[in-house]
């Protein structure tokens, strides 16, 4: 269902009456796509729609370090990968989900090629971005074509990153410490030759003794039946506790109660290599909701959204929810656009107080897929003299909306620097001030319309690119005066065409979009 209602002269809006979004973060959602495996075993990782790639696994016991053995026919592989969940999925507090996804790797049939030359020596690195270089050209060998490039199977991205710039590779350290090995492939320009590969192992080692911080817990469940699903962790868990140093638990009653009982899970962890207190064992919890089988879970789909829709200057329309209350919603608006655009709007709703078994519990996050207007442009003539301060900014996005924690000096780089030192004698660094004309002396009706060179004249005024315009009544070179009250700041397309209207306060030091 869909209709043009009038909102408010001279805007309209497109509403479309949403579907009810995803609740959970699923496979299917993920859509991992790209995967597969090469006769020498390597794994090409796969994209995905929704989170990211935090580690990768197979059980099949040729499967070592993130790569397969060559094989003799063609042999189906299957590798499990866990990726993050995004905040805006109900499922969020598990932090990951696994995925399997198979692919077939070829039979082991080249001939001649890239050759391995010696051994690549075994790196270590300290936690916290540090790096090592290897000079690839040293331990490969091309045969009668030269090396075309590299190819990287790094199955620990948590720990290190690994990259290529011609024959130098890049290993890069993260906060895990530990031990791990990953492979660099060398391959030529021909599909028939051989690739050779190398194992590197890498070392990354923490100047500080481990604690909680360290442990990265990720994930992890209480069942309703009762059943503990362990957490991620950064080391090894040995045992799991419901209290401070109390006795090892494998699970907790089954909760029939019709709502949550949080718990708070203690964790002994066996230290990994890498850090001053290695083979110790720390203490860390994380706490969790289990949830009851007696009543239903409020989802999006209870929450049934309706109303919701984008007016032309980007605000965003809250709508309403059939149950639940809508206590947030992100973004809150868009830049303008100049042809109908899908944008995807997440909706926070608290549950009812009762009834449901997450009732008292966080809010849910629900996407919804809007639909955006485009602009009405009219070509009516400019009547109204003003004077146009011209800039020229890369990102208009960044100097409207972003802090950049501006100075006497840079201040000139943000809307929030002027607001801030708009006391100042007018800087050049604005740009040139020049007469200009727009269709009215109200700035509400000027989304959508030009800025004319000359009143009643059809040349517009434009600058080429997207960038804002100050627009003041004010003349003389001293414009950040005390006794200043209001300007308006305009976006312009690089046609010419104002796309957004914002009102500059100097009295209360403030920037507010009104169109």
């Amino acid at each position: 269902m869909s209709g043009k209602i009038n909102i408010r002269s001279p805007y309209y809006l497109d509403a479309v009456e949403p579907t009810p979004p995803s609740v959970a973060l699923t496979c299917e959602l993920i859509k991992l796509s790209g995967f597969g495996v090469d006769q020498f075993g390597n794994v090409d990782l796969p994209t995905t729609e929704y989170g990211q790639i935090l580690s990768y696994t197979s059980t099949d016991s040729d499967f070592s370090d993130g790569k397969f053995d060559t094989v003799l026919t063609d042999t189906s592989r299957t590798v499990t990968f866990r990726i993050s969940i995004p905040f805006n999925f109900t499922n969020a507090a598990s932090d990951y989900i696994d995925c399997d996804v198979s692919a077939t790797q070829p039979e082991f049939v080249c001939t001649g090629g890239v050759t391995t030359n010696g051994t690549i020596p075994n790196q270590s690195l300290n936690t916290g971005g540090n790096t090592s270089t290897v000079d690839l050209s040293l331990y490969f060998t091309q045969g009668v074509l030269p090396i075309f490039g590299y190819r990287v199977t790094n199955s620990f991205p948590s720990y290190f990153s690994a990259t290529t710039d011609g024959n130098i590779l890049y290993i890069t350290s993260l906060d895990k410490a530990g031990t791990h090995t990953f492979y660099i492939e060398a391959f030529d320009n021909d599909v028939s030759t051989c690739n050779a590969t190398q194992s590197i192992q890498v070392t990354i080692t923490a100047t500080k003794t481990y604690d909680c911080t360290d442990s990265y817990l990720q994930g992890g469940l209480i069942n309703q039946d009762g059943s503990i699903v362990l957490p991620n962790v950064n080391g090894n868990i040995t045992s799991t506790k419901l209290t401070s140093g109390g006795s090892p638990i494998t699970s907790v009653p089954a909760n029939n109660t019709g709502g949550f009982i949080s718990y708070t899970l203690y964790f002994d962890i066996t230290v990994p290599i890498g850090y001053a207190n290695t083979g110790a064992t720390v203490e860390c919890f994380k706490s969790y909701f289990q949830v009851s089988s007696a009543l239903p879970i409020f989802n999006c789909e209870v929450a049934s959204l309706t109303g919701q829709a984008i007016y032309t200057s980007g605000a965003v329309l809250k709508g309403n929810a059939a149950k639940g209350t809508i206590d947030s919603f992100d973004p809150i608006d868009f830049e303008t656009v100049t042809s109908t655009t899908p944008r995807i709007v997440t909706f926070s709703i608290t549950p009812p107080s009762s009834g449901y078994s997450n009732s008292g519990g966080d809010s849910i996050s629900c996407p919804v897929e809007l639909l955006q207007p485009s602009i009405e442009i009219s070509n009516e003539l400019g009547i109204e003299g003003y004077y146009v301060i011209g800039s020229a900014y890369v990102n208009p996005w960044e100097y409207m909306r972003i802090s950049d924690n501006p100075t006497p000096i840079n201040f000139t780089d943000s809307v929030e620097g002027e607001i801030t030192y708009y006391k100042q004698a007018y800087s050049s660094r604005l740009g040139t001030r020049s007469q200009r004309y727009l269709v009215s002396e109200e700035p509400l009706e000027w989304l959508g319309t030009y800025i004319y060179v000359s009143s009643n004249n059809t040349r517009k005024y434009k600058l080429g690119a997207d960038q804002y315009v100050l627009i003041t009544r004010r003349r003389g070179s001293n414009l950040f005066w005390k006794d200043a009250v209001a300007d308006y700041y305009v976006r312009l397309t690089s046609t010419g065409l104002i796309s957004e209207v914002w009102k500059y306060d100097y009295i209360n030091e403030t920037i507010l979009r009104i169109a």
